[in-house]
């Protein structure tokens, strides 16, 4: 056989498959589409039509549709220079043109060998196992339906291979070019990735595989072995060596009680922005076109957070329809069809990984969420720091208590109480030497020789290290309600210019002045008796009349559609307020500095505590007419202002983009 032959024999395969995740081309098409994607998962529909909003923004058309069609006029233009008669369908997981129907058409068309190119470069259950079972599902409706048998074989992971990794080099050097150059040589790069549970993560890969043994699993090492590729070619294109990168990740999806690979993007552009960086640069390694996840979670999430941080930002194409990314693909065709012919072709591939196997094993990239036996190597306890292998040169993260450590779990150390049965400590007794709690203020130091078996008396420590931007700081009201049975019931809002205010569910209201945060008051406020209802306020002014507040979303799309309507509303009250922090603005209205207030887009942490002060005040608080507040609409005013400005809120459409 000849040399120009071989190069382009395909036997014993008659066609090849694009396999894509699909997206819908309309915005009736979003739910449906969505309903595909979680089949089987039990997710209501409203979280789905809470989800879809992001494709809303861009009219619910996904990107991935007409780029799956640039790729596979790319492959079709690149088979045809080079001779490879090879046909192309195109076929997709979760919209129209189905899996299914392709591999009817390819039936149809006399082919019964095909080769698969599923658009994930990477191991893991989302990104391979589940194209294989998608795959062997279509294979059984094929073959109830009396339709000839096919052989179906996927192609190996190209991550490593250069048709992948030196496009996306080249589309980093040019996001670094379209930043200021005084911090292009400074900016950090940013290597995003979708983000797995990390027990997908720790079992992604051939338990065979070498990359298998690294800390992650397979889906971690793959990508750290693309970044460093990326990173040395950036490198050595512009003359910095010592560059710093990390591997970070972005959709994190699923219940939040389960743990997921970290850091977020939008936390590690907060990081970078703390410790003093110039700028980043996002490169969307884990990502073969700029679809949805990448324009919403990255051009528009991530960027407009490094807008709100001062945070010079770019970010690099994915490859899409390259013509090199075409070139190996063709190059992997080739190679895996003299591979089923018996030979041993080279096998081209960057980095120390060396190429991915071609037929995967049976326990290769189990579904953790499947029930039986774990597979081997997947450790069920989930790791709590990834930055070790980030960043090998950086030591771990301290680990909290409880925490695993060299396989076993910390102890706590219980605090010294006395003796079993003795007598406990009163507050006016001596109290133990100075401890400090880590996200609390300094204890009390007992004077030398006191007894030191009693507990140390502090105040609660706050939750969590909320930092405000520094546009922010003027008012502080993210202060956690405690809740009872899903409902705030003891709220406390700090706000350092104006107040805030404090409730108790069936007790009194107290308002608080502007000032440092400061304990919540020891004694106890006098609860109201059973029954009665909460303080009377009298009505508010006609809705002309009334001074209302609102606040406006991060998104660009969000806040315009929100411009539209206070530009409708502005001429129907008296004044328009802007203040800043929800839970604030609903003490305001309580304290009687407002007439009304509504905002789209608040999740219950930013309102619970102030709509309860602003019940407690007598204030009606509420969603769209006849609901409650929610994640759509936030309203609240006074008697007789509450339902007109509800009813015309709801005509101007202030509950949607």
């Amino acid at each position: 056989m000849s040399d120009s032959r071989t190069r382009t024999d395909r036997t014993p395969y008659d066609a090849l498959l694009l396999l894509s995740f699909g997206g819908p081309e309309g915005p009736e098409d979003v739910v449906p589409f969505l309903e595909n994607v979680t089949r089987g998962r039990g997710i209501p529909r409203e979280r789905l039509v809470e989800v879809g909003k992001h494709y809303f923004l861009f009219g619910g058309v996904s990107p991935i549709n007409e780029q799956n069609r640039d790729l596979l006029a790319a492959l079709r233009k690149d088979f045809a220079d080079h001779g490879l008669d090879l046909p192309v369908y195109w076929g997709n997981r979760n919209w129209a043109p189905y899996l299914v129907d392709a591999l009817r058409e390819i039936a149809a068309d006399g082919h019964r060998r095909v080769l698969v190119l599923a658009t994930s470069a990477y191991a893991g259950y989302s990104g391979c196992r589940q194209y294989r079972e998608n795959l062997a599902d279509a294979l059984a409706v094929l073959a109830e339906e009396g339709l000839p048998e096919l052989t179906v074989d996927k192609l190996r992971h190209f991550y490593n291979h250069p048709g992948f990794v030196e496009p996306m080099a080249e589309a980093a050097l040019a996001a670094l070019g379209t930043l200021p150059e005084a911090v292009r040589d400074t900016a950090h790069l940013a290597f995003t990735t979708h983000s797995i549970p990390v027990a997908m993560a720790d079992s992604s890969g051939d338990p065979a595989d070498p990359a298998r043994g690294h800390d992650g699993g397979a889906y971690v090492a793959q990508h750290l072995e693309v970044a460093r590729l990326v990173a040395a070619a950036v490198a050595d294109a512009t003359g910095v060596a010592d560059r710093p990168w990390r591997l970070v990740y972005q959709s994190r999806s699923g219940a939040p009680h389960i743990p997921w690979l970290e850091p977020d993007i939008c936390d590690h552009l907060e990081e970078l922005h703390g410790a003093g960086a110039a700028a980043a640069v996002m490169v969307p390694i884990g990502f073969v076109s700029d679809h949805m996840e990448v324009k919403y979670d990255l051009d528009t999430e991530a960027a407009a957070r490094a807008a709100e941080l001062g945070l010079p930002a770019a970010r690099a194409a994915t490859v899409g329809a390259d013509p090199r990314f075409a070139a190996a693909v063709r190059e992997l065709v080739l190679e895996r069809a003299a591979t089923e012919r018996g030979s041993r072709p080279a096998r081209c591939a960057l980095g120390t990984l060396g190429p991915s196997h071609d037929v995967c094993a049976v326990a290769c990239c189990p579904n953790p969420r499947a029930p039986g036996p774990r597979p081997p190597n997947s450790d069920p306890t989930p790791r709590r720091d990834q930055r070790a292998q980030h960043r090998p040169d950086r030591r771990p993260a301290r680990r909290t208590a409880g925490a695993r450590h060299g396989g076993r779990p910390r102890r706590r150390r219980a605090a010294a109480r006395g003796p079993p049965g003795g007598p406990r400590r009163r507050r006016d007794q001596e109290q133990p030497r100075r401890r400090r709690h880590r996200d609390g203020p300094r204890l009390r130091e007992a004077p030398a020789g006191a007894d030191r078996r009693a507990p140390p008396r502090r105040r609660l420590p706050r939750r969590g290290r909320y930092r405000p931007a520094r546009h922010q700081r003027r008012a502080l009201g993210r202060r956690p309600a405690r809740r009872h049975r899903e409902l705030p019931v003891r709220p406390a809002v700090v706000g350092r210019q104006r107040g805030g205010g404090t409730a108790r569910r069936g007790g009194r209201r107290r308002r608080r002045r502007a000032g440092p945060r400061r304990a919540l008051p020891r004694r106890p406020g006098r609860r109201r008796p059973p029954g009665r209802p909460p303080a009377h306020r009298p009505p508010g002014p006609a809705l002309g009349q009334a001074l209302v507040s609102t606040g406006f979303n991060y998104v660009q799309a969000v806040r315009t559609h929100q411009a539209r309507v206070l530009l409708s509303l502005m001429p129907e009250v008296r004044d328009i307020r802007r203040g800043g922090a929800a839970a604030v603005d609903l003490c305001d209205l309580a304290a009687g500095r407002l007439d009304a207030y509504y905002e789209r887009g608040l999740k219950p942490w930013d309102s619970a505590a102030g709509a309860l002060v602003a019940r407690e005040a007598g204030a009606l608080v509420g969603g769209r007419p006849g609901r409650p507040e929610d994640g759509d609409l936030t309203v609240a005013g006074a008697p007789g202002v509450f339902e007109p400005l509800q009813e015309r809120l709801d005509a101007l459409g202030a509950w949607h983009d």
